[in-house]
């Protein structure tokens, strides 16, 4: 006995299609949208008091932050200044240093070469 997938594949019979399981594109209609209208708030006198109210404060705020980073900025760069000269004086001092190693280093190594010869 034969399934029905072997009779098909003999006989070269396609698969049989359900017209109603096809997907088929969906045509809809483009959607206009009404035009977006800003409402007007009218504010009332207390209401207008505390908003200028908080504008000043937040002015006042932005004016001390840009204060503080002006400040800041200028702290940062004489720090800058203060590690650069710090950083040279450092080196300059090394180098010293290694003069005077290599100086003592060399008075030994001739005196060790003085004591060989004799």
């Amino acid at each position: 006995m034969k399934t029905v997938a072997e009779l098909r594949r003999e006989r070269n019979i396609p698969i049989p299609v359900n017209k109603d399981s096809l997907y088929k594109p969906i045509e809809r209609k483009q959607r206009k949208f009404n035009a977006l209208i800003e409402e007007l708030v009218v504010m009332e006198p207390h209401e207008r008091k505390t908003h200028a109210m908080l504008q000043s404060l937040r002015v006042i705020k932005t004016e001390k932050l840009k204060k503080r980073k002006i400040k800041d900025e200028k702290k940062r760069k004489a720090i800058e200044v203060q590690k650069a000269k710090d950083e040279q004086l450092s080196r300059k001092r090394q180098r010293e240093e290694r003069r005077e190693r290599y100086r003592v280093q060399d008075k030994a190594q001739k005196k060790m070469r003085r004591h060989a010869e004799d």
